[in-house]
């Protein structure tokens, strides 16, 4: 059997999970931990900037932590290898995905308008256990959570281009053999 849960109730799939003795805590032939996800953030609307349209799509976990509750060692353990394995940007489908990994939202109440104090989390380093806690306020939140700020940083996270544009005009032949200019958007 798994650990009991400290507040709230599971759904039915993860109380039967935390029941059934072959998906024990700990035992000699298996060890076995059961986290629900609090919330994943995507952001799927394209971002905009004066050249137009730029598919990012910025995306997190957050593990929120109400009553000024604390990070078991064991999630610590198993967030800090999921942040490691997740962190990434890469291009698909004509769109950059960036996953920022894992964030953590504690906070004294049980929901930001009921709370006076809210810290945000994240790890050091990914390959470190050690997180690192700023307290924010509700306006932070909200920029954390649309990825308007950093979640690292804090600073701002505007996805803008870092590369140059040019527009250049080139002389091309046609396939029916006469030359036309053709407008071509280089980038540094």
């Amino acid at each position: 059997m798994t650990r009991e849960r400290l507040f709230g109730s599971d759904v039915s799939f993860m109380a039967w999970c935390r029941s059934c003795e072959l998906l024990p805590s700990w035992s000699k032939e298996c060890g076995w931990v059961q986290t629900d996800v609090d919330t994943f953030i995507h952001r799927y609307l394209a971002c905009v900037d004066n050249q137009g349209t730029r598919e990012v799509q910025p995306m997190m976990e957050l593990e929120v932590k109400t009553r000024s509750g604390s990070l078991t060692a064991s999630q610590v353990d198993t967030y800090r290898k999921k942040h490691a394995t997740t962190i990434q940007h890469l291009r698909w489908n004509g769109q950059t995905l960036v996953n920022y990994g894992v964030s953590f939202l504690r906070m004294n109440g049980t929901n930001p308008v009921d709370s006076t104090m809210m810290t945000w989390g994240r790890f050091k380093r990914p390959s470190l256990a050690e997180i690192i806690w700023r307290e924010i306020i509700l306006e932070q939140l909200i920029k954390l959570m649309r990825f308007e700020i950093h979640p690292d940083t804090l600073a701002e996270n505007s996805f803008r281009r870092h590369h140059k544009t040019q527009s250049v005009l080139v002389a091309e032949e046609m396939p029916l053999g006469f030359i036309a200019e053709r407008e071509v958007i280089t980038r540094s």
